[in-house]
C-alpha cells in the first residue's frame, strides 16, 4: 500500500477522498420521528460520587457539572451473570450491550446471545438511513463502542471488532486511540477499507474546512489519534506533577494534548460531520478514562477526566440548544472503584475521598437527559431501558 502522506499527514484514500469533495447526495427524508438525532454519552465508572467529588473540585459545590441540572434516574447495571461474583457488578462490555441492545448478556460479551448478533441501536439508525458515530478516549476497539458496531463472544477480540466496524456496521465517524501492537483498529486497516485516516488535531480540522458540504454518508472517517489511550487530562493540565505513570507512557509514539484532540473537540467534530445527514443521525461518546482512573483511584485523574466529559456534554448541548429534534442521554455503563467522598478542601483542591476497591461496584448509576422527549427517563430503570426508550422514539 502507498503510504505517501499529503502536507498535512493524511493517510490518503485517494477514491473515497474523490468522494467527498464531489458526490452529491439524495435525501430520503424520516420525518415521521419526533426525535431525528440522539447524542448518548457514557462515563465509564463515573457514579453519584465522581460526579460529586469533580463538582466540588471545579466549583466548591454539588450539582454544578454541566448536564447536573439534567438529572432525570438512576439506573440499575446487573449483567446476565454478574450475580455470581461477590461485587455483583457488570463489566463494560454487557452494560454497554444492554444500553445498545436492550439484552442482558453475561461479562464480557459484547452485542450477541447463542452466537447469534443482536441488533444495536447504530444499527436501527442505519435502517432508517441515518448516520451513525462513536467516540471515545480509549482505543475504538474498546468494549464500549464496540457494543455498538460489532458481535462478538468477547471484549477481548479486538482484531474481530475492527472487522465488524469495517466489514459489517461501517460506522460513518470512529474517533478515539487504537492499539499500538496493532491489535484493533489501525490506520493500515480503516485505510485498506476506504476510511480517511485522521491522526492528529490539525488533520480533523483541515478535514472539516476543506469537506463541509458533501453529506456524512458519502464519506468514512476513523481519527486515530494517541496510541492506547487518549492522554490523560490531568497531566495535560499539570505538566509539572505528574502523579502517575501509565504502562503506555515510555512509548516512542505516544502523543499529548499539543496535537490531539480533547473529547471535547472531538465531539465537536463528530457532530458537525454528521449534522449534514438532514435524516439525523446516531452519536455515541465515551469518557472512557474516568474508569481507568477509577480502577487506579486515581482521584485527581478521575476528576479531569470527568471534568473533560462534562465539556463534551457542554459542546453537544450548545449544538442541540436551540434544536427541536434531538435528544441528549448521559450515564455510566457502572461505577469504578466504590469511591466516596468524605470532605470537601473546597474549589481548586481536592476533596478526601475514600476508595473501596480498585474493581466495578453494583452500584446505580445516575441517568441525566435533555431535549426531546427527555421526560421519558425518569425514577429508577434498568440499562436495558435506554434501548427499549430510544428505539421508541426513533420509529415512524
Amino acid at each position: 500500500m502507498n503510504r505517501s502522506k499529503t502536507p498535512f499527514g493524511f493517510h490518503p484514500c485517494k477514491r473515497l477522498l474523490g468522494l467527498i469533495l464531489v458526490i452529491g447526495f439524495v435525501s430520503c427524508p424520516f420525518a415521521a420521528a419526533e426525535v431525528k438525532n440522539v447524542i448518548l454519552m457514557i462515563g465509564d465508572g463515573m457514579g453519584f460520587q465522581q460526579i460529586k467529588a469533580a463538582s466540588l473540585y471545579a466549583y466548591g459545590k454539588e450539582g454544578k457539572l454541566s448536564f447536573e441540572p439534567y438529572y432525570r434516574a438512576e439506573m440499575t447495571t446487573h449483567s446476565a451473570n454478574s450475580y455470581r461474583s461477590s461485587s455483583h457488578a457488570t463489566d463494560s462490555a454487557a452494560s454497554a450491550t444492554a444500553m445498545a441492545t436492550g439484552q442482558k448478556v453475561d461479562n464480557g460479551v459484547v452485542s450477541q446471545r447463542d452466537d447469534k448478533p443482536l441488533k444495536t441501536i447504530l444499527e436501527i439508525f442505519q435502517e432508517h438511513n441515518r448516520a451513525v458515530g462513536l467516540v471515545t478516549t480509549v482505543p475504538i476497539s474498546h468494549a464500549t463502542p464496540a457494543c455498538f458496531g460489532a458481535h462478538e463472544s468477547s471484549r477481548n477480540h479486538y482484531t474481530q471488532i475492527a472487522h465488524d466496524y469495517l466489514t459489517e456496521t461501517r460506522p460513518n465517524v470512529l474517533f478515539g486511540a487504537y492499539y499500538a501492537d496493532g491489535r484493533g483498529l489501525t490506520a493500515e486497516k480503516a485505510c485498506q477499507a476506504e476510511y480517511v485516516v485522521l491522526r492528529s488535531r490539525r488533520e480533523l480540522q483541515h478535514l472539516l474546512e476543506t469537506a463541509k458540504e458533501p453529506p456524512v454518508q458519502d464519506r468514512s472517517i476513523a481519527g486515530l489519534f494517541a496510541p492506547e489511550g487518549m492522554p490523560w487530562e490531568y497531566d495535560y493540565h499539570n505538566p509539572h506533577t505528574k502523579l502517575f505513570e501509565p504502562d503506555d507512557s515510555s512509548k516512542e509514539d505516544a502523543v499529548s494534548y499539543d496535537t490531539a484532540p480533547h473529547l471535547s473537540e472531538m465531539t465537536a467534530a463528530a457532530l458537525e460531520l454528521l449534522q449534514t445527514d438532514p435524516d439525523g443521525f446516531f452519536l455515541m461518546v465515551e469518557g472512557g478514562k474516568i474508569d481507568w482512573a477509577g480502577h487506579n483511584n486515581l482521584i485527581e485523574h478521575n476528576i479531569f477526566e470527568t471534568l473533560e466529559f462534562a465539556r463534551a456534554f457542554q459542546t453537544a448541548h450548545n449544538w442541540a440548544r436551540d434544536r427541536k429534534d434531538t435528544l441528549i442521554v448521559v450515564t455510566a455503563d457502572h461505577e469504578c472503584g466504590g469511591l466516596w467522598v468524605v470532605k470537601s478542601r473546597g474549589k481548586g483542591f481536592f476533596p478526601q475521598v475514600f476508595w473501596s476497591t480498585s474493581g466495578h461496584t453494583g452500584a446505580n448509576v445516575p441517568l441525566y437527559a435533555v431535549g426531546e422527549e427527555a421526560k421519558q427517563f425518569r425514577g429508577v430503570i434498568d440499562n436495558t431501558q435506554i434501548f427499549e426508550i430510544i428505539v421508541k422514539l426513533i420509529q415512524p
